[in-house]
């Protein structure tokens, strides 16, 4: 069964403009193409996901908060064992600079208070592993 990985942000200015901060909430999913059931809160991913694959399958299996300051890398041990980088790389206007690895792949995106980013984390269980960014809730 495919594995998903929600990781959201709020680009929050730290308490001293040289040092940023970015809030984060990370959420592990697990999603599935099989039949079953889906988290209703987690309709807006699989509606962005869509027109890649269908997920017929989605549930929260973690939820944390972090808080990324600049140039300061955070891992985190996903349940399929891979480890995720978390780096904030700047700030500037509401929109954060994340550089976010994992095995195999490491990227730099650019994200807005409102938006979300989706990174594919590698399989879990027959599944899919997704890292995904956007604000706290």
């Amino acid at each position: 069964m495919p594995l998903v990985v929600i990781l959201h942000s709020l680009c929050s200015l730290g308490a001293l403009a040289a040092d940023p901060s970015v809030r984060v909430q990370a959420e592990v999913v697990l999603a599935s193409t099989a039949a079953g059931t889906l988290d209703p809160t987690l309709a807006k991913m699989r509606e962005a996901m869509g027109s890649k694959v269908k997920y017929l399958t989605m549930k929260k299996l973690d939820s944390r908060k972090l808080d990324l300051l600049q140039n300061q890398p955070q891992v985190m041990v996903l349940p399929n064992q891979k480890k995720a980088e978390l780096t904030l790389q700047g700030l500037k206007e509401n929109v954060a600079t994340l550089r976010l690895k994992l095995p195999h792949t490491e990227a730099v995106y650019s994200l807005g208070r409102d938006k979300s980013l989706y990174l594919q984390a590698g399989a879990h269980e027959g599944g899919d592993l997704w890292l995904v960014v956007s604000q706290p809730k």
